[in-house]
């Protein structure tokens, strides 16, 4: 049939408006690569207040004082070791009150310094955040300190990644804070803090601050991504709605308009459901799929920082469940053994749907004793709970702690092994793999030669 000069003028349309969209994408990826950012500059920034201190409040012998040459702060410290950790340092103060600023947005943090002083040069960054329940307005040491140090070289600009900020081992012990809220979090921070380095020698020494600078994004990778996925599938879907549109137009209450709004639909419902398999969520249980697990690793370097593992469950006998129960029981099983992994995980672990009854946990900030231990929380957990049609439901755990600059893959192929050493140790059960294999050694092989249940 020969096209009307409305659809070809509507096709026209919608090429250029592809076209335009196909540029807008592009423009706004490389954009957002090369630019977009949002600095938050500290040392002028209004209501931050600026100053510095020294360690006599904790019984330290250090001298400290401040100068100002219009936005540059010059701290002379005269640094004395009369304690084991004497310091002097510049504090940002941006809150008095339970509330901060969130930070978690924000990728990295700058500093325009130059430093002169004896022995090793280096800088400790501190990042208090406030978490109720934990941190108390009466007690300033009960804020989260987030740290790191790093060494100052030739005078310029140094920019340290937040994402290697951790939570610091010795504000943990001074508030004996439970496993679960020993995670870094500078989603609500009320100061930032530059301290002299753990080590310094002491005699004077006097940093020049000019400038610190905060830095990240107007928009996250995650936003642009589902703003740019909502535009082209407004795209998509628009074209054959205004198709239909227009054929109803031009076609009335005849037989031929019915058949061709009939293609229209079923090819919206074929779009539709390609876009349900490209989610990242496993319709089923809610929990990631394998793409939603790549695309969360792509999205959040800090997922795989050391210390960080991997757990591997999977529910024992569950063919048996669905060969006697039927496949109705089996779902609901999986629906409620994933309610109950993320009941008992922590916010930042991800929980991922590896296929059939086999659930990944990837745990950042984990140790691997930390791993085993939330493992058997999970085996009680399992213990514990209700389950279709009076079952009896438990797992095997296999679980691998990620080796330093150990890829990815190969944590989660020993995590892997050891649930296989799991079920043939008799199932509901724990085990940890032993620690990943150098280069030229022979590789792991599963202790069981057949596929498990």
């Amino acid at each position: 049939m020969t096209s009307s000069p409305a659809n070809r003028r509507m096709h026209r349309l919608m090429h250029r408006v592809i076209a335009a969209l196909a540029m807008i994408t592009a423009g706004l990826l490389v954009w957002h690569h090369f630019g977009m950012e949002r600095v938050i500059d500290l040392t002028t920034r209004p209501g931050v207040r600026r100053d510095v201190m020294d360690d006599r409040w904790m019984g330290g012998t250090s001298r400290v004082a401040l100068e100002r040459h219009g936005n540059a702060l010059t701290m002379r410290c005269q640094l004395a070791r009369t304690i084991d950790w004497p310091a002097c340092k510049y504090q940002f103060a941006m809150s008095d009150t339970e509330t901060g600023i969130d930070l978690s947005e924000f990728d990295s943090v700058s500093f325009d310094v130059t430093y002169r002083g004896p022995g090793r040069r280096s800088l400790r960054l501190m990042v208090l955040n406030f978490e109720a329940g934990i941190s108390k307005l009466d007690n300033p040491m009960s804020q989260k300190v987030n740290e790191v140090e790093f060494e100052v070289g030739a005078p310029g600009v140094i920019r340290v990644p937040l994402n290697v900020l951790h939570t610091a081992t010795w504000w943990i012990d001074y508030m004996k804070v439970p496993l679960d809220d020993t995670d870094m979090r500078i989603d609500n921070v009320t100061r930032i803090e530059l301290l002299t380095g753990a080590t310094s020698t002491a005699g004077e020494h006097v940093i020049e601050l000019r400038s610190l600078r905060l830095h990240g994004k107007w928009l996250t990778a995650d936003e642009l991504y589902m703003g740019l996925m909502a535009a082209w599938i407004l795209c998509a879907v628009s074209w054959p709605a205004l198709a239909a549109l227009q054929l109803r137009r031009e076609l009335g209450d005849s037989g031929r308009r019915l058949a061709l709004l009939g293609e229209i639909n079923a090819a919206l419902q074929l779009e539709a459901r390609e876009l349900v398999e490209q989610a990242n969520t496993d319709p089923l249980t809610g929990a990631l799929n394998r793409q939603g697990l790549r695309a969360a690793l792509m999205s959040t370097s800090s997922l795989l920082a050391p210390p960080m593992a991997v757990v591997f469950a999977d529910i024992d006998h569950f063919k048996r469940v669905n060969d006697r129960h039927g496949h109705d029981t089996g779902d609901a099983v999986l629906r409620d053994f994933a309610a109950t992994i993320h009941s008992e995980i922590r916010a930042n672990d991800k929980l991922v749907r590896w296929g059939g009854e086999e659930f990944l946990i990837v745990c950042p900030a984990t140790g691997a004793e930390q791993a085993r231990q939330l493992a058997e929380k999970l085996r009680a957990a399992l213990h514990a709970a209700a389950w279709p049609a009076g079952l009896r439901v438990t797992a095997s755990f296999g679980i691998a702690s990620r080796g330093q600059d150990e890829d990815i893959g190969a944590v989660i192929k020993r995590a892997d092994a050891a649930l296989y050493a799991a079920k043939a140790g008799g199932r509901d059960c724990v085990v940890l793999a032993g620690p990943p294999v150098l280069p030229g050694a022979e590789s792991p092989r599963h202790p069981l030669g057949a596929q498990y249940d």
